[in-house]
């Protein structure tokens, strides 16, 4: 995913057809990757292979194969859009199935995110090209729509670029609204799962100190009323006298 950002974020593809393939094609590699990691069947995983060999044949039809004036019939980041839009869903299925939060967990989160934004740079030059008013309102760099892109999903908005049309705006509204509520329901999930295996040791314990007595809680909501439970009482609240050693009750009394 890094490396994916870097090349859309620093190398201009105008222009150069061996730079086009080269920043397209990693993304089709991370699409391999992911599905490796995913713990896709090996059917599943030859059938990836086989799109992003087809997407990488169909890129290159694009940059070669061009109208009578020149423009090309379709732009390779419309033909790579599948792929970039794929890899974030079998990320996201993947982090899913982790029974216990580990950095796998948190490293695949922080790529599926990021990967959404790589899907939307594509999406912006699709638009792009297939609109008659540029969607920027003039013709910049590539390296604008990723960087458009990582603003845009980080609702940062900095304003010194933004969508002119209509379809542009609504790309981009859509892609600031599906970022925060992936922060807000999918790493949720990733927090309950974290949260429900810390307590694990003092829930094994249940009521009366008998081993067992209490399963560890599934959620969020119930690690955090088990860890009200366990609080500490309030200060200044005078705590109880012992009595005496454990076994004689009332010692003083019979004393």
């Amino acid at each position: 995913m890094l490396a994916t950002i870097a090349v859309q974020g620093l190398v201009d593809t105008r222009g150069s057809v061996v730079a086009q393939l080269f920043a397209h094609a990693i993304s089709g590699l991370a699409l391999v990757a992911a599905a490796r990691a995913s713990g896709l069947r090996r059917r599943w995983r030859r059938a990836v292979n086989v799109l992003v060999a087809a997407v990488l044949i169909l890129s290159v039809a694009t940059l070669t194969y061009r109208r009578a004036d020149g423009t090309q019939t379709v732009p390779p980041e419309t033909v790579w859009l599948l792929a970039a839009a794929l890899t974030p869903v079998l990320i996201a299925r993947r982090v899913l199935q982790h029974t216990v939060v580990t950095v796998q967990t948190i490293m695949g989160s922080v790529a599926a995110y990021l990967q959404i934004a790589v899907t939307y740079a594509f999406l912006f030059q699709t638009l792009d090209a297939f609109t008659s008013t540029p969607f920027f309102g003039e013709d910049v760099p590539t390296t604008t729509y990723m960087y458009f892109s990582l603003v845009t999903i980080s609702t940062v908005g900095f304003g010194d670029v933004a969508a002119v049309t209509d379809l542009g705006r609504m790309a981009a509204a859509s892609e600031a609204v599906i970022g925060q509520v992936y922060l807000v329901t999918f790493v949720a999930l990733i927090v309950a799962r974290f949260a429900a295996g810390m307590p694990r040791a003092s829930a094994a314990v249940g009521a009366g100190g008998v081993p067992g007595g209490a399963r560890a809680p599934r959620t969020l909501f119930e690690a955090l009323d088990s860890s009200r439970t366990q609080q500490p009482p309030p200060e200044g609240e005078p705590e109880e006298p012992e009595d005496g050693p454990p076994g004689r009750p009332g010692a003083e009394g019979s004393a």
